[in-house]
């Protein structure tokens, strides 16, 4: 062979090598609440997913007499962050589910030990409620109506009534009414706030956009549009699988000598100063266009805030300190350590952010928890933007002034 062939042989397996992503093992063990044995042909189905739901590993396995604790392993891309869930499958469908279990971005193995699965009833007619900060589903199961918090599933049966469709247990200390659009929900003996249906919403698109020339990127479903020239040029191609590189996940299509990379991370807009939970790349036949992706939103709602400090006072290290959520429906909620809060929270154009008007109970409290929630809700309602510390710490600011500081 000769030596010219060689080298290109090289390069291929470099090229190959430097492309591949180094995997990362996620173990555990499916566990169930109920005490059944599982016929032979049951089957363990595990799943990681990431960004737009991109399919990372699967693990399947037949039980053979195999009973929980069923243990399971699945090897997933170094570097990104995977939604695992599993279902326990008997003659082709889901009998026992597990709630979704999300797995950090990192380079180390990990275990996340026992996976509880439950008995897997499909409801028809589901619908989402908003009841002040709680959120809940109702679907039907036959006659029955079903009630999901995040905490607890509630099976209601019908009640009597002659204003609305309603449901409550025997006891009459779980209650759904359901006046349309609308409903009066009772949860373990407590009133909830009036629950308003959230609409439901076609499957979300995701964007990115960059500058100079200004460019848009949208993925919404298996589709994927671009625009370019500030909208001169525009493509609408069929989405391919990613491949995941050194933590990224990177799109191909070479029939357009395009390529459109996605990695997560905080990235600033460098025209508008918006801050975005993903950086993107756009490969394009005559070079490389940087961007940011993703919904500003989604860098603050999930876990609690713990405030630190407010108007650049530090907080006592005390049980009573404000703390607050915001939802993707754009809520926030909370307390200030005295009294419960909800308001409206809103992101705009350029990244800043409006907060209220808000709504809080009215319990007293001694009189420094009454001056911190005083201090705390004019802090929040004055707050015009935000940005993160060097810690991670929100930082919610109004011009070079920050008002709160809080962290998770």
């Amino acid at each position: 062979m000769s030596r010219s062939v060689l080298t290109v042989l090289a390069s291929l397996l470099a090229a190959t090598t430097a492309h591949a992503q180094d995997m990362r093992m996620i173990t555990g063990e499916a566990m169930m609440r109920e005490r059944m044995a599982l016929p032979d042909d049951a089957e363990l189905v595990v799943e990681a997913r990431g960004f737009q739901n991109a399919l990372l590993a699967t693990h399947s396995d037949e039980s053979n007499g195999r009973q929980v604790p069923w243990p399971f392993e699945l090897a997933i891309p170094q570097g990104v962050a995977a939604k695992l869930t599993a279902a326990i499958r008997i003659d082709g469908a889901n009998r026992f589910v597990s709630e979704p279990v999300m797995i950090a971005a990192g380079n180390n193995d990990a275990d996340i030990g026992d996976l509880m699965l439950t008995a897997f009833t499909p409801t028809a007619f589901s619908s989402t409620f908003m009841c002040g900060d709680i959120r809940l589903q109702a679907g039907f199961q036959g006659e029955e109506a079903v009630v999901e918090t995040d905490e607890r599933i509630y099976h209601l049966a019908p009640a009597i009534s002659a204003d609305g469709a309603k449901y409550q247990s025997e006891d009459g200390r779980n209650v759904f009414w359901s006046k349309g659009d609308s409903a009066l929900v009772t949860l373990d003996g407590e009133d909830l706030p009036d629950c308003v249906m959230v609409p439901a919403e076609a499957e979300k698109a995701w964007s990115a956009q960059g500058n100079e020339p200004g460019w848009r990127a949208v993925i919404a479903g298996d589709r994927f549009g671009l625009d370019m020239n500030y909208g001169e040029d525009r493509l609408d191609l069929r989405l391919p699988e990613p491949e995941v590189v050194d933590g990224a996940y990177r799109y191909g299509f070479d029939q357009y000598a395009l390529a459109f990379t996605v990695r997560a991370g905080l990235c600033q807009d460098d025209m508008s100063g918006r801050l975005f939970p993903q950086s993107v790349e756009l490969e394009t036949a005559t070079g490389t266009l940087k961007g940011c992706g993703g919904d500003t939103l989604e860098l603050l709602t999930g876990p609690d805030w713990t405030v630190d400090a407010i108007d650049g006072s530090v907080l006592a290290d005390m049980a009573a300190r404000p703390a607050f959520s915001i939802s993707d429906e754009g809520q926030i909620f909370g307390t200030t350590g005295c009294n419960r809060f909800t308001g409206a929270f809103s992101v705009n154009g350029e990244g800043g952010i409006a907060i209220g008007p808000l709504a809080t109970t009215r319990m007293a409290c001694d009189d420094a928890l009454m001056k911190q929630e005083q201090a705390f809700l004019e802090a929040l309602d004055a707050s015009e933007s935000f940005d993160f510390g060097p810690d991670g710490a929100l930082l919610l600011t109004s011009g070079a002034e920050t008002l709160i500081e809080a962290s998770r």
